[in-house]
């Protein structure tokens, strides 16, 4: 899927078929389980921010697939919910320190 997004210099093509999918959700058969869900992806462009993105998608003929751009501390919240990190930026390591003193963690009882 491709979208043309308006950007300081002109305008950035987000194309799911060449961009970096950081996270690929689980796709089952038609009628069954998994049949829509959400990517994550990364477009690199020389000079120019790194710009990460949400492909909603769906196997329903009748539902439209969605391309949002997303802030890096959605990209990072939306990896650290399926157990992932953005190890992009090191020197951001507010998760991680929270992590270390339980913060984020399910706890079964």
């Amino acid at each position: 899927m491709k979208k043309r997004i308006p950007f300081e210099e002109g305008e950035v093509v987000l194309d799911t078929d060449h961009d970096i999918c950081l996270y690929s959700a689980p796709r089952g058969s038609a009628g069954g389980a998994y049949v829509r869900g959400k990517d994550l992806y990364l477009r690199e462009q020389e000079g120019l921010p790194d710009i990460y993105y949400i492909y909603s998608w769906s196997m329903d003929p009748g539902e439209e697939e969605l391309l949002q751009t997303v802030s890096l501390i959605s990209a990072e919240e939306f990896l650290e919910l399926r157990g992932l990190m953005l190890k992009a930026y090191p020197e951001q390591r507010g998760s991680q320190i929270l992590r270390s003193y339980g913060y984020g963690v399910a706890e079964e009882f």
